[in-house]
């Protein structure tokens, strides 16, 4: 596995575990899943790549936002404004609100809900800086195109993917970086890469709409 590894606040750990002790059996078992070290490696590859591109205060959609746990990453570490994360998951909400609930405090920074990516119309009255899709492989080619096709012109994009076929949720894994451009719509990226892990390789591009 290459390494990757980004430094976190104690007093946001406190509040992702303290969220994630406090759900039921099988939302805590899922929840867990978050956490594994292929997530949280993934998760830190995408903020330390992505830093290079941010030199303003931004706003950010995160799509497949699960519980929150991106979002909390890139107000550590990223000149980020507000974040607003989006999962087709109901029970999702409530944890990544209470995972983030240090930046609801200031202005109220951050606000998860619960909706179909391909049918969210950015109506939250804040500029779309930058589009984050972490779970290109959950959805079917229709779903994210409509997603893609709905993202506001000059957007930095970002998006993730995988070849973890083995993975019953993943319907649409790629076979290596060059599929994993092909089928997302990627062009002109700033950046295209990759990262290993024990079980499967995570794909990474980033581009401007």
């Amino acid at each position: 596995m290459t390494s990757q590894s980004l430094t976190i606040n104690t007093n946001d750990l406190i509040y992702w575990f303290n969220a994630i002790r406090n759900l039921p059996d099988d939302q805590r078992t899922r929840a867990l899943d978050s956490v594994w070290a292929g997530q949280l490696q993934s998760k830190a590859w995408l903020v330390n790549i992505l830093k290079q591109y941010i030199d303003k205060p931004s706003n950010v959609y995160i799509f497949g936002g699960w519980i929150g746990i991106l979002a909390s990453m890139m107000f550590q570490h990223l000149p980020v404004n507000k974040i607003r994360s989006i999962d087709l998951d109901p029970w999702c909400e409530k944890v990544a609100d209470t995972i983030n609930k240090p930046y609801e405090m200031d202005g109220w920074r951050f606000k998860a809900i619960t909706k179909d990516m391909s049918s969210y119309d950015y109506d939250w009255g804040i500029t779309s800086d930058i589009v984050v899709n972490t779970s290109s492989e959950h959805v079917d080619q229709t779903t994210y195109d409509k997603w893609f096709n709905m993202i506001c012109p000059g957007s930095l994009v970002v998006v993730q993917g995988n070849n973890f076929f083995d993975c019953s949720e993943h319907i649409r894994c790629s076979e290596n970086l060059n599929d994993f451009e092909n089928m997302n719509n990627v062009y002109d990226p700033l950046f295209s890469g990759q990262f290993h892990t024990d079980k499967y390789t995570r794909y990474m591009s980033i581009w401007r709409k």
